[in-house]
């Protein structure tokens, strides 16, 4: 009996209650003049049939499988693809956005001819109609084979890198040898592993055609937050995943193996939006959660971190503005926590 090729391309795709978008996925996933030899969806804890769709409009999709899980986020459920995936090569795409049909001829052909880490195309951001589709990247060039390293630094002293796993098609032995995973740090799991990826990669190429439609929905839809462990709050992801990615990149930037102009950039960045930490957590509604959360940031020295890696007189200034905004919203959630005890007695 002969047996199978191994396959060459697998896209993993998470999902959360898909069903409004899962049929343009799918048609556009068929569409592809070089159709992935694997499609795997793992199904997020949905709760609208998402998996019963997926099984009816794919069945012409090669190495179609739906992995189901109880809801854990994007990150495990991308990890989890990530397993099951066979192929040489590795895709991500989200469930609600839509792909050019040559996506994967273009990508995976410029991986194989060029033996690349990582290949990456263009994208729209794609508006549904309400205002015109707009490019992510304007007016950058195609790059030719690059490190990874290199189009970092470029992307960086232009100061824009949108964290976007999406654009890219990846190299499985790449992946594989690097040790790579998301981080659980939905909803911004992105932002490291672009960042560890793309410092690893020797051979990288970015081609400036637009090959996928990232959906700007006017209404995010995820399923409710966590509660915490003693069950007196809910988790607020986009704080711990801040938290989280302000850490890792300081993690980071502290390799010798990388150049001084990268760990220069990646502590630019991280110290500007790590100091906004305060400002998500001024924004919580519940004081409960807010105190916990400015705890949590004096305890685990957030602050400390950011000021170790401030450079010049405006950063300096920025994470003591913010580190002293952080004691007066720290004092009035104590207030206000007071206030709700005494009313409640």
């Amino acid at each position: 009996m002969a047996q199978s090729s191994p396959a060459t391309l697998s896209v993993v795709i998470p999902v959360y209650n898909g069903t409004p978008y899962l049929p343009q996925l799918i048609d556009s996933l068929l569409a592809q003049t070089r159709r992935p030899d694997e499609v795997i969806f793992v199904d997020d804890g949905s709760t609208d049939g998402s998996a019963a769709m997926i099984e009816r409009l794919g069945f012409g999709l090669a190495g179609l499988r739906v992995v189901g899980q109880r809801n854990q986020g994007q990150a495990v459920a991308r990890n989890v693809g990530m397993r099951e995936a066979t192929g040489r090569y590795l895709a991500f795409v989200d469930a609600d956005d839509v792909l050019d049909p040559a996506m994967y001829a273009t990508l995976v052909g410029l991986a194989e001819d060029e033996q690349l880490d990582i290949a990456m195309g263009n994208a729209w951001n794609f508006y549904e109609g309400r205002k015109p589709d707009t490019l992510v990247y304007r007016e950058v060039a195609d790059t030719g084979v690059i490190t990874g390293e290199a189009w970092f630094q470029q992307r960086w002293l232009a100061r824009y890198l949108p964290h976007y796993s999406w654009m890219h098609v990846y190299r499985r032995s790449f992946v594989d040898r690097h040790g790579f995973s998301f981080p659980l740090a939905d909803p911004h799991e992105d932002v490291v592993w672009v960042t560890e990826t793309l410092l690893a990669a020797r051979r990288f190429h970015f081609v400036p055609v637009p090959l996928h439609y990232y959906r700007k929905k006017r209404i995010l839809s995820a399923p409710p937050s966590a509660m915490a462990g003693d069950g007196t709050f809910r988790r607020h992801k986009v704080v711990e995943s801040s938290i989280y990615n302000t850490r890792a990149l300081s993690e980071i930037s502290a390799r010798e193996t990388l150049q001084p102009l990268t760990r220069k950039l990646i502590r630019r960045e991280f110290v500007n939006r790590g100091s906004h930490i305060v400002r998500q957590i001024r924004d919580l509604s519940d004081p409960v959660q807010k105190a916990h959360y400015l705890r949590r940031v004096r305890e685990e020295r957030v602050f400390g971190v950011l000021w170790r890696n401030a450079a010049g007189v405006s950063q300096y200034w920025r994470v003591f503005r913010y580190h002293l905004f952080g004691y007066v919203l720290a004092l009035a959630a104590q207030l206000s926590l007071l206030r709700r005890r005494t009313q409640q007695a």
